[in-house]
């Protein structure tokens, strides 16, 4: 038996851990790197803003991320060292291939044995001298030579490191002093005191100074060291130029020190006892201006103040003056980039992008230019389905003031701007009417036409003479010569003179004309099975040629695959009864292919169009699916078919090419600018969809509404580029979100949500909150105030009033119910002083399951406490909007999760697996019968009779309820000790821990072993390096679409959440697709090339605790989906030699594979 996962990234993450600024890309463009983790962002920074140009991923969680440039080179480099100690040189250069490729100059394994500081990696450069510096373990320090990079050589060289002995333990900060003639550190570190003495507020902290011999690769004290009283001192910051003087940031002071000088001290009411500055970065050049950052995101500009009477180049420093600037998101990474623009790089919040103001406007110098989506850290989270319109994954996000719920989905939204209330609507186009943009909309009912025109935000319903409105309409457009096109059920018009003159009229004496299409310059329309092609010209409508089919004709296209052309050489239709698509030449209506659908459906609509130069032929059918081919245009010959399912009615196509859709962005530009606009294709259907490109590759993204009938652009003077949308309530005009995998709406709550659940029958959510005085905000009140009704919670327990009798908090924890729609404060709940509410579910009990009830799990908490030693549980019933507490249950640990079980209440609390059930007598809580487990369980999950849990140290448990005995019994555990933080079931035999040290371990239960140790035992079958720290699994997953032809299951999908950010995607495969994707996974490492150079093996081998294993069981989804960005020849030449066990070859061809893949990267 072998595990058989899948695990892909759904959003890579969201959250700042490391900033660096410098020429990168070039020696011109100015550069931001941002790291997330486990990738690192590139922009450029102009007069626009940010442009977002490269996006790397790196195999590693990165520690440390440095720019530097060596005296011999004419732009920078960057140091990157990862949490499994590879250091890497990165070069960006430009090839035929890549803008912007990102080379290994120079890379390394630096682990050293020894024992693990307790704080970061540390790391400083010295450029002028070529060494870096890093303190990884306590101790010793690495040094590392960096002697030549020259930019001709394309290999890469290993890091000439060695280490060094250094006395000082419990390192806080390291920086090299500038301009000395060898290279001159300093180092920050807290002295151990005497455990017997009993701490104070003023630590013992200290400043000692060394110096690098470069040929005897050793360090060497100098005289220079300092002591200091300074609160949690934790940042040195070097002044001067060949000078022995730096700053020392504290908790909430700074103070200067320098060689055979008294210090310096700020004097500042601004940093009171409640500061706790957690950043920094210059201004200047000279070291004169500093922002400061602290920990409830207030912003602050230090200057320090020099001795004028020396001149201007005076070094001496009189003075420090701190002034309050304004508020940002709380951040520890700030860089200051120019004209008065910073970046506010946050793991906590959204980070900025801000303009410091030389004048206050509404008491801030401070305006925001642009918020950056963070996710991290995911502190909870819950999957909903939504009618008819997929799922929306809603997390806890972030901390502090920056806290709040987002609302995940991968569908595209709508940005309303007006509506028509109209019904029956059958189709609607865009006309431009003596105008340069769109003012008019033409819509078609069953019988009749109107005309709209839009001026500004007005509408008014119109007739012009040349049109007809007494038949439905079938298609219409703006054509050459500024003439006009509408095509009904009865003639084709061309009309002229600003829509006042019929200028032709065809029609067809027998029939009625059933479908038409049109560009500028040509026209077709169906009459039952006959085909008639016309040529357009200034007051012209010529007919060309006409043919007769063996069957009618269901529908058909002739638009240019190239949007600048006026003409296309190629026309499609698609038949009834023979259902199929043929292809013709025009103007000849010469039959070039014809290609049967295979479908007992009938084509409802059918497109040409070019994505990324590549044409297609994109078929829609009458239940729903979407069948796509490659077109030859040459021969008119299709090939390469797929399918894909979409909605379950008949979906309309329409191609839009003046749009806002566009891929995703940093900086804002406009929508009407020709150079952001592409082709895109709208599915409109009961799951209206945008069918876009990626990479050469389809991209099906929802749109975020119930059904679409029809659409067109809309490419309004007023609005801007808009679509209008036909829905069955009306029309909706309106801008669309761009294309992107995730879409974000952020709910801000002022205070952290620490817990969630949602509660179908009443349409609500309710979340758990805790409030303290220091997230207080200009610019936000905490969700539980906001509340349209507020209720104080009491307790009639004597043990919790005893021991809250004479106590006092500022902290305010809260029981808050949102509506699911309006996102509005119902209800808010607030708990007794010192409660603090650990855990939530809703649930409905066997005896009265019409009533729904939401249980609370909460603990008293007092600061000298390890652990609390009183809680409760509080159930209350909410039912049409009224909620009523009905019963409280004392419990003696805290209750870390929930849940509703067989009718019934699960509650882990402390060590201890309780159920209790409701009384219907008395409507109390009564406990049924527990299970005793080892040191606190975290978390619960339940499956039919199986009850998983993990345990604090004790990694993952399963039980079994045996309900006539009515007793849990334990079923099978992990022997191995886990720092466990989540689990989830997969099936019955088959668990997923997530532990502390960012790995994944899946579990198998042996049931049918005949040996009982066996089966008790739970088998370690896959370890997984993801570098993410996990913190809750979630069954489900937000596609809930899958191709017609689908060979993967979506019934084990699971989602995580990390404290990053990050989303990730689980799911089981069968045995033979996890042979086949685990042999091209070997394959695509050694192919590949990584950042840095380092092993895939090495990046995914399991590491904790100093206990590691090479991955197994679980197929790298994010490497494998790069197979699809290979060219062909390169695809082939991998699965040339797949093995699978016992080396055992492997046959599939690349489009068995690459389907495979679409499929699998579809899913998320």
């Amino acid at each position: 038996m072998a595990a058989m996962n899948y695990v892909v990234t759904v959003q890579r993450p969201t959250a700042v851990t490391g900033l660096a600024t410098g020429h990168f890309t070039s020696a011109n463009d100015f550069n931001l790197i941002i790291a997330k983790n486990t990738h690192f962002e590139i922009y450029i920074i102009n007069s626009e803003g940010l442009k977002l140009v490269k996006d790397v991923c790196v195999y590693g969680k990165i520690s440390v991320i440095k720019c530097f440039r060596l005296s011999n080179m004419n732009k920078d480099v960057l140091f990157i060292f990862t949490d499994k100690c590879h250091g890497m040189i990165l070069d960006c250069r430009k090839t035929n291939n890549d803008q912007y490729e990102i080379l290994t100059k120079c890379h390394g394994l630096l682990k050293d044995t020894g024992r693990q500081a307790v704080r970061q990696p540390l790391c400083t450069i010295d450029a002028k001298h070529g060494v870096i510096l890093l303190r990884i373990f306590e101790g010793v320090i690495k040094l590392i030579y960096i002697k030549e990079l020259s930019s001709k050589e394309s290999s890469s060289k290993n890091l000439e490191a060695y280490n060094v002995k250094i006395d000082e333990q419990n390192i806080i900060d390291i920086q090299f002093l500038p301009g000395h003639q060898k290279p001159t550190f300093t180092v920050l570190h807290l002295r151990t005191t005497d455990t017997s003495i009993v701490n104070t507020d003023a630590e013992e902290h200290h400043l000692r100074t060394y110096q690098v011999e470069l040929k005897e690769k050793d360090i060497a004290k100098l005289s220079w060291k300092q002591d200091m009283t300074l609160s949690e001192a934790s940042f040195i910051v070097p002044i001067g130029h060949d000078t022995f003087s730096c700053l020392v940031i504290g908790r909430n002071t700074v103070a200067l020190y320098k060689e055979n000088d008294r210090p310096l001290e700020i004097e500042s009411s601004l940093l009171d006892d409640e500061a706790s500055i957690i950043g920094y970065c210059p201004i200047d050049d000279d070291g004169c201006r500093y922002l400061l950052t602290d920990y409830s995101g207030k912003l602050y500009l230090l200057v320090l103040e020099r001795d004028k009477r020396n001149g201007s180049s005076s070094t001496t420093i009189t003075d420090m003056k701190l002034d309050l600037l304004g508020e940002t998101s709380m951040c520890e990474f700030i860089t200051y980039l120019d004209n008065g623009v910073t970046f506010i790089g946050s793991r906590f919040g959204d980070s900025q992008l801000i303009r410091l103001l030389p004048e206050p406007e509404n008491g801030s110098h401070l305006e925001i230019l642009e918020s950056y989506t963070n996710l991290g850290p995911i502190v909870d989270m819950c999957v909903v389905d939504l009618e008819r319109q997929g799922r929306q994954l809603i997390t806890c996000s972030g901390n502090g003031k920056d806290s709040s719920l987002r609302f995940i989905r991968t569908g595209i939204g709508i940005h309303e701007h007006a509506s028509i209330d109209l019904r029956n609507i059958k189709g609607i186009w865009a006309l431009k009417v003596d105008n340069h943009y769109d003012n008019h909309l033409v819509v078609a009912f069953f019988d009749q036409t109107r005309l709209f025109h839009l001026q500004n935000d007005e509408i008014e319903e119109v007739e012009l003479a040349g049109f007809d409105f007494q038949h439905q309409t079938l298609f219409c457009a703006n054509v050459i010569s500024d003439q006009y096109l509408q095509i009904t059920t009865h003639s084709i018009r061309l009309i002229g003179n600003n829509g006042k003159d019929l200028l032709i009229e065809w029609t067809n004496e027998q029939h009625e004309i059933t479908v038409g299409s049109s560009n500028t310059t040509q026209c077709v329309c169906a009459s039952g099975n006959q085909l008639f092609y016309f040529e357009i010209g200034r007051g012209s409508l010529s007919e060309i040629n006409k043919c007769k089919l063996p069957y009618n004709i269901a529908c058909l296209d002739v638009t240019p695959l190239n949007p600048q052309e006026e003409r296309s050489s190629l026309c499609v239709v698609g038949l009834w009864t023979q259902i199929s698509v043929w292809m013709y030449r025009l103007p000849t209506l010469e039959v070039l292919h014809k290609e049967p659908l295979t479908s007992d459906t009938l084509p409802r609509s059918v497109v040409m169009i070019a994505f990324d130069a590549q044409p297609y032929v994109v078929i829609s059918l009458a239940d729903g699916p979407i069948v796509y081919y490659l077109l030859d245009t040459v021969q008119g010959l299709l090939y390469e078919r797929k399918k894909v399912a979409l909605g379950t009615k008949p979906t309309t196509l329409t191609i839009c090419q003046r749009t806002d859709i566009s891929p995703i962005t940093t900086t804002s530009s406009s929508s009407n600018d020709p150079s952001t606009q592409r082709t895109v294709l709208f599915a409109c259907s009961d799951r209206p969809s945008v069918i876009s490109s990626s990479n050469s590759k389809l991209v099906f993204s929802a749109v975020n509404l119930r059904e679409i009938v029809c659409m067109c652009s809309f490419n309004s003077d007023y609005y801007g580029a808009s679509l209008t949308l036909v829905t069955d309530m009306g029309v909706i005009l309106g801008r669309i979100d761009d294309i992107q995998k995730l879409h974000v709406r952020s709910l801000r709550l002022g205070e952290p949500a620490r817990r969630i659940a949602f509660m179908e029958d009443e349409r609500a959510y309710i979340i758990l909150t805790q409030y303290l005085d220091m997230y207080q905000s200009n610019g936000i009140t905490p969700i539980s105030k906001h509340a349209q009704q507020k209720i104080d919670c009491t307790t009639t327990i004597k043990n919790i009033n005893d021991v809250l009798s004479a106590t006092q908090t500022d902290v305010i924890d809260s029981i808050v119910i949102l509506d699911q729609h309006t996102h509005e404060a119902r209800i808010s709940v607030r708990l007794l002083s010192r409660e603090e509410p650990l855990s939530v579910c809703t649930i409905t009990f066997a005896d009265d399951l019409s009533t729904p009830y939401i249980a609370i799990g909460t603990a008293i908490i007092f600061e000298d406490e390890d652990t609390p030693k009183i809680g409760r549980i509080i159930l209350y019933r909410y039912k049409n909007g009224h909620l009523n507490m009905i019963t409280e249950k004392e419990l003696s640990a805290a209750p870390h999760a929930m849940l509703a079980f067989q009718g019934k209440l699960l509650v882990a609390v402390g060590s201890s697996i309780r159920l209790y059930k409701l009384s219907s007598q008395n409507h109390e809580l009564v406990q049924l019968t527990q299970y005793l487990g080892h040191i606190d369980c975290l978390q619960l999950k339940i499956k039919d009779d199986f009850v998983l849990f993990n345990d604090l140290m004790k990694s993952i448990t399963v039980l079994r309820y045996n309900v006539d005995e009515g007793k849990f019994e334990e079923i099978a555990h992990d022997v191995h000790p886990q720092w466990s933080t989540a689990c989830e079931f997969f099936d019955d035999d088959t668990f997923i821990c997530a532990e502390d040290g960012g790995n994944l371990i899946s579990c198998h239960k042996d049931s049918g072993s005949t040996k009982e140790n066996e089966r008790n035992v739970l088998k370690e079958l896959g370890l997984c390096h993801l570098g993410e720290n996990i913190n809750v699994f979630r069954h489900g997953c937000l596609v809930t679409q899958q191709t017609a032809e689908s060979s993967i299951s979506l019934e084990t999908c699971t989602l995580m959440g990390g404290v990053s950010g990050y989303i990730g995607l689980l799911l089981q495969l069968t045995a033979p697709l996890y042979q086949l994707l685990m042999s091209l996974q070997l394959a695509l490492a050694e192919h590949v090339p990584s950042v840095g150079k380092v092993d895939h093996g090495a990046w995914r081998g399991f590491e904790s605790d100093g206990r590691s294993d090479v991955s197994c069981g679980f197929v790298d989804g994010d490497l494998i989906e790069t197979y699809l960005d290979l060219p062909k020849l390169v695809q082939q030449e991998l699965i040339k030699d797949l093995q699978g066990e016992n080396n055992i070859p492997i046959n599939t061809t690349v489009e068995e594979l690459v389907k495979i893949i679409e499929e699998l990267a579809r899913i998320h």
